[in-house]
């Protein structure tokens, strides 16, 4: 992988982390586009950055991702678990870039589906937690998007925008934390990706501030379901260029 490849993911990453289209299956999309053998070390890279991007965007809001920590574990549970016991199937998925455009059209119909739902304000519970715990957990598949899975199903479920996107995000700390801990547990590994490709890992940083503020203000105006327009286009794109 060049540098300007890998600068080129950087970017996709920091933009679609958080805009509800998924990441992963952006990066794993563009490495089959551009040749290269899909690596889900470099994509857990990438996540260390955006993960850096959340905590710096939150880095006020810290007392309140303790006071609902609780809750944020019995989130976590799912993907955790999940994650663990399934990981080669997870891994297959990586390399098996030919199902994106089923999975976009997954996150293009979670999307389309906050469009008629009513205003709500409901409490996080227990019960709810472990809801969008299960759907965080789905977004282990490349091309179903995390904050779409967690936002829609905390929108599903209740909550006002606000606390569906800070909940979506407190989760995702946790959830990536674990992903890059396991990835880069022997520090040689880590060090040969910081020596390559630090440039992209400051860029998908910078790029991943902005688009969270960019998301929080779609969430709040209740209009992240125009995102199911892109993700649908994308599922119809990816299958004519997969094919």
């Amino acid at each position: 992988m060049t540098l300007v490849q890998s600068l080129i993911l950087a970017v996709i990453q920091g933009v679609t982390e958080f805009i509800p289209v998924s990441s992963s299956g952006h990066l794993n999309l563009t490495q089959a586009l551009f040749g290269l053998y899909p690596s889900l070390s470099f994509d857990v890279f990438l996540h260390a950055a955006t993960l850096l991007s959340v905590i710096f965007f939150f880095r006020f809001h810290l007392r309140q991702f303790f006071d609902n920590f609780l809750y944020v574990f019995i989130g976590s549970l799912p993907a955790a678990i999940i994650g663990f016991f399934l990981k080669n199937q997870i891994d297959s998925f990586f390399s098996t870039p030919s199902l994106l455009p089923l999975f976009f059209l997954v996150t293009a119909i979670l999307l389309f589906s906050t469009k008629f739902l009513p205003k709500n304000s409901k409490k996080i519970t227990p019960t709810k937690a472990l809801i969008i715990g299960l759907f965080q957990a789905l977004a282990l598949i490349p091309g179903i998007s995390r904050s779409a899975a967690t936002i829609c199903s905390a929108l599903f479920l209740g909550l006002d925008p606000i606390s569906a996107f800070n909940f979506s995000f407190y989760l995702f700390i946790p959830a990536t934390f674990g992903a890059v801990f396991f990835s880069f547990r022997e520090a040689s590994h880590l060090s040969l990706y910081l020596n390559g490709f630090l440039p992209a890992f400051i860029l998908a940083f910078i790029v991943g501030l902005v688009s969270l503020h960019l998301l929080r203000r779609l969430v709040s105006s209740r209009s992240v379901w125009l995102f199911g327009f892109y993700t649908l286009i994308l599922s119809l794109l990816s299958s004519f260029l997969l094919s």
